[in-house]
């Protein structure tokens, strides 16, 4: 079954509320990026949670970028998602070392840190960046888009996330959920709400149910006390075309480029948001070398006519 987000709103029309399931496209992420444990449940969880906020705040062809820097061991935490379901991210440190507390558990938010800062920027086409700004508070990850959601929108909203391992760090299950009151909810409604989240069982075992994100929301509101309105499938970006990053080395130095191909017969480049790694061969780079060299022979060649244009009118 392909990960899927599903958007409701309670039949008394008190919350609306995003689950997903996402153990496929966390799984993924951590196979390319060569996750350890940690930093797996790290960047899933970011995933998640970024995943939520796009569906939950994005329209048209609006995109977002999450930066989280707690100030912890993992580093920078960078996540990207738009509208359509795709999301990517990385991690600074993605071969943390498992980090755990008092119950042998992973210390996500050791990892993490919660000394920092957690910005979100939001791009649209024809109109300058959004960019938005709150504090780390605790390094949990759904925790931190919790505050920064609740705080930049003024709304009570609850954002939770989770992964869980296997014994041999593969993704058991990976999902996640946002609940938002709406304008009529009332103090008894909120309070409720509390206490089924309190009470709910874990992610994990919801996931476990093989019913996808329905089981996050039964949960949650009780069986099927909800009006479905969109269902969608969420997945991994898809990486750029070698291509592309061949149009990116020919935005360097012919020099560079020719140091590529003496020094190392070649080139590899690896996606920061993919993990994923291209080669370029010597062959290959002196191609992208020549193009280099015509691009910088046509720019002295300017230089040169606009020199000579110059002196012409000072005569």
């Amino acid at each position: 079954m392909a990960d899927q987000l599903i958007k409701v709103i309670t039949k008394d029309e008190a919350f609306r509320a995003f689950a997903l399931d996402g153990t496929k496209l966390v799984e993924e992420a951590a196979e390319s990026h060569e996750t350890s444990r940690l930093a797996t449940v790290v960047l899933g969880r970011a995933l998640l949670a970024t995943e939520i906020l796009a569906q939950a705040s994005l329209k048209g062809e609006e995109r977002l970028n999450v930066k989280m820097n707690g100030r912890g061991p993992i580093g920078q935490i960078v996540t990207e998602a738009d509208t359509n379901g795709a999301v990517r991210g990385y991690v600074s440190n993605p071969g943390i070392e498992n980090i755990v507390n008092d119950d042998n558990q992973l210390n996500v938010a050791g990892a993490v840190g919660n000394n920092g800062s957690f910005t979100v920027t939001k791009f649209a086409p024809y109109s300058n960046p959004y960019i938005g700004q709150s504090v780390m508070v605790s390094g949990e990850i759904g925790d931190d888009f919790t505050y920064y959601i609740t705080h930049s929108e003024q709304i009570p909203t609850v954002i939770g996330v989770g992964v869980t391992m296997n014994p041999d760090d593969t993704v058991k299950a990976a999902g996640g959920f946002m609940v938002q009151a709406l304008p009529d909810a009332t103090d008894a409604q909120l309070a409720d709400l509390n206490q089924q989240l309190q009470d709910m069982p874990a992610l994990a075992t919801l996931l476990g149910h093989k019913q996808g994100p329905l089981a996050i929301l039964d949960a949650i509101f009780g069986d099927r006390n909800y009006d479905e309105l969109q269902a969608k499938a969420i997945g991994l970006a898809a990486e750029p075309a070698k291509e592309a990053y061949a149009d990116q080395l020919a935005t360097l130095p012919s020099h560079e480029i020719q140091a590529m191909i003496d020094e190392d017969g070649g080139a590899e480049i690896r996606g920061k948001f993919s993990g994923k790694k291209h080669h370029f061969t010597a062959a290959e780079l002196d191609t992208i070398l020549q193009k280099v060299l015509k691009r910088e022979a046509e720019e002295a060649k300017q230089k040169e006519d606009d020199a000579d244009e110059s002196d012409s009118k000072k005569g």
